[in-house]
């Protein structure tokens, strides 16, 4: 058995590494400072930390999975989102979004429909955001006061955040021209939260809102306009971590293109698109910060923005529809939000796995959880004597006791 360096963050450790290719980390583990981490990959493993892991309780917003509804709802699409808001809570989200009308939330025929759909959400445990983009259909004179007299409106109807939509101005202090600096203090006297999102194709305006801080949550489509390509997202997902844990600000990840609002197809046919996402959301959710998920990915169907209540609808009977059965898509994401939640990954630490002995893949470590997904056009076997925990599409059956992951899959790998 020989001794080999092993990196973290610029520090060396000590690791032994057997006759089979088994790696054993002694030093203490990047992001809880405690523990030891196994590798079974074969080789030495070397790890680069990227993201620590922030200590004690956190804020419900850090590290939730935000469920989007696509399109702008009309009081229907809400009273239909109300009624079939069991489907978010079996899926295990933590809160939804919706794309509010352009509706006084006081007046009477939309103060029962809005305050049902709370209710109804909070007693399932899910928070709810209300994004009032365009909504705003008065003159121009008097904008920014009806802007705030709206955000203030519906923060009295007990929402959990307001979403400001998506924005390309680099003025990181005003919205619709309202200070969101009286926003972020409207939002912390409700005991809500402000959020908003930013497309990285301006990366100026985003460098700009994040280090002014007004937003809690300011969600970027990184993932979604980068190559699949396993150093181009090794970097991306670092240069994110690098800008936001510079001033204290969780990640926010989403796989749609602020820009576009669709999600990425990378050229390819409908069905092989649609696998593709569901390794890149696998990936997604194993990253800490929060995850926003569009409302049709977890039943596989793409949503119609122009009918939100329709789509509503058609995504409640496909997850009834699905849900039990073993293997299928909405299964799939129901076990993967559960181990973040049990497993504490949207608080974890990313920890980059170098050299990786698979070419084209891309794999990191957080808590204790190895995260690989297969960019490449082949198969990858991976040993079989470790814990498979979660999967975005069938694996084999181990032979010769390995198992292989096909091409545009991630799965999530027990280390202990």
């Amino acid at each position: 058995m020989q001794a080999a360096p092993v990196s973290h963050n610029g520090r060396v450790t000590d690791t032994r590494t057997d006759d089979e290719g088994r790696t054993e980390r002694t030093s203490p583990d990047p992001g809880e400072g405690r523990g030891r981490v196994r590798s079974r990959l074969g080789g030495v493993t070397t790890t680069t930390l990227v993201h620590r892991g922030p200590r004690g309780p956190q804020a419900w917003w850090r590290q939730a999975v935000v469920y989007q509804v696509v399109g702008a709802a009309d009081l229907g699409a809400l009273a239909a989102l109300s009624a079939e808001i069991s489907h978010v809570s079996r899926l295990g989200a933590s809160a939804v979004q919706v794309r509010v009308p352009a509706v006084d939330p006081d007046a009477p025929d939309a103060r029962e429909t809005v305050d049902t759909l709370v209710r109804r959400a909070h007693q399932r445990s899910i928070r709810v955001i209300v994004s009032l983009a365009g909504t705003d259909v008065g003159p121009r004179d008097g904008a920014a006061a009806r802007h705030r007299a709206r955000v203030a409106a519906w923060l009295a109807r007990d929402v959990d955040g307001v979403d400001l939509g998506v924005t390309s101005s680099t003025d990181s202090h005003e919205h619709e021209g309202v200070d969101l600096g009286a926003l972020h203090a409207l939002a912390a006297e409700a005991d809500s939260v402000l959020t908003g999102g930013i497309s990285a194709r301006t990366p100026d305006a985003l460098a700009e809102h994040l280090h002014e801080d007004w937003l809690h949550v300011t969600r970027d489509d990184r993932l979604a306009v980068t190559t699949w390509d396993a150093p181009q997202l090794r970097a991306t997902v670092s240069d994110s971590y690098l800008q936001r844990d510079a001033v204290g600000a969780p990640a926010g990840w989403t796989l749609t293109d602020l820009t576009t609002g669709s999600a990425p197809s990378w050229g390819l046919d409908e069905e092989a698109a649609r696998r593709r996402r569901r390794a890149a959301t696998l990936l997604m959710t194993a990253l800490p910060g929060t995850a926003y998920v569009s409302q049709g990915e977890p039943v596989g169907i793409a949503p119609r923005p122009d009918d939100p209540a329709a789509t509503i609808t058609e995504v409640a009977r496909l997850a009834a529809e699905q849900r039990g059965t073993p293997g299928s898509t909405f299964e799939r994401y129901r076990h993967a939000f559960r181990l973040r939640q049990e497993l504490s990954l949207g608080t974890g630490h990313v920890a980059w796995v170098d050299d990786l002995p698979y070419a084209g893949t891309l794999g990191f470590v957080n808590r204790d959880v190895l995260v690989l997904t297969n960019l490449s056009d082949r198969d990858v076997r991976v040993p079989a004597e470790r814990e498979i925990l979660q999967a975005s599409d069938d694996l084999s059956n181990p032979l010769d006791g390995m198992v292989s992951v096909p091409p545009d899959t991630t799965v999530w790998i027990a280390l202990s």
